[in-house]
């Protein structure tokens, strides 16, 4: 039987909601939702309060969760276009 895989607890593992891929929270780009708002927003210092979805910091991740609404899926409320395209245009 395998021993289970150990993490250093100064790098937490997180999941790009777009292409699935497992990477450390520092590599990925965090999305916020606002508890009260529900407002969803892009969190570049990744210290907003409210549940938060990753992406890769890829072109190609954006484009695939905007088509398979990943991150609406992720944070379980409608995701307003004009934010990930503000958070892809200071990004790329």
């Amino acid at each position: 039987m395998p021993k289970p895989r150990k993490r250093s607890p100064r790098s937490p593992i997180r999941r790009c909601a777009a292409c699935r891929r497992a990477a450390p929270k520092s590599e990925l780009i965090r999305f916020a939702r606002d508890p009260q708002t529900l407002q969803v927003q892009f969190d570049p210092q990744q210290n907003l309060p409210g549940r938060g979805a990753y992406l890769c910091p890829n072109p190609d991740c954006f484009r695939l969760a905007h088509k398979r609404k990943s991150l609406e899926r992720t944070l379980k409320v409608k995701v307003d276009e004009r934010v990930i395209m503000a958070a892809q245009a200071e990004l790329f």
